[in-house]
């Protein structure tokens, strides 16, 4: 956790040393997402992005010019992994883990050009709920592992502005640290310690 808070601190102090270094004032506006994740799970014997979840937030974008900011949100994401049977050839074998988080994404932002973005920051999670569906009777609380209440990680965006208040984006986030112990002896869908991989695609809504 010391390195979690000492990572943290840095990219602010990073982020906003290079915003008070111009002389414009500061310029505080808020956007609203919704959209939808595509996710998968390190650890857990299977790979592709196959769980589709909900994604939904707000977003402050702080700045002093045009050309870069500051942004820090507050979203709703469903992660997790799903394997998808492969019916072709008589494997009906299916199950999904859901792993609700609230994202706390600080992302430092350059705007190229007026009509689009990217950025890179960090992105520690709280985690709401850990669910497993393992007989396709619906989610019920994981029960044989545990998660690490936060998972710290790293998130890439790009977005484009199609409207002057409308935008599409994405992001591409990625566990830094494990959420979850390694097993001692590997077992069926946990042979390493776990990480979650989202990309979320979501449409954005600019306030002011």
């Amino acid at each position: 956790m010391r390195l979690v808070a000492s990572c943290m601190l840095g990219f602010v102090c990073a982020a906003f040393s290079m915003a008070q270094a111009q002389e414009d004032p500061l310029r505080f506006s808020a956007r609203l997402h919704a959209g939808f994740s595509a996710t998968q799970v390190h650890g857990d014997q299977i790979s592709g992005f196959n769980k589709f979840g909900l994604c939904a937030g707000a977003t402050i974008d702080i700045r002093r010019s045009e050309r870069q900011g500051v942004q820090w949100g507050i979203l709703y994401t469903q992660k997790g992994s799903r394997r998808v049977p492969d019916t072709k050839n008589g494997d009906f074998n299916s199950w999904r883990y859901r792993f609700t988080y609230i994202d706390l994404p600080l992302i430092r932002t350059w705007n190229p050009a007026p009509e689009w973005w990217w950025g890179v920051g960090i992105q520690p999670s709280v985690l709401v709920a850990a669910e497993e569906d393992f007989y396709g009777n619906g989610y019920s609380e994981l029960s044989y592992l545990e998660l690490n209440a936060v998972d710290f990680g790293g998130v890439l965006q790009a977005g484009y502005m199609w409207s002057d208040k409308a935008a599409l984006e994405v992001r591409l986030s990625q566990s830094l640290l494990p959420i979850s112990e390694r097993p001692e002896q590997p077992v069926q869908r946990w042979d390493n310690f776990m990480m979650n991989m989202a990309i979320q695609w979501m449409v954005t809504w600019r306030l002011g």
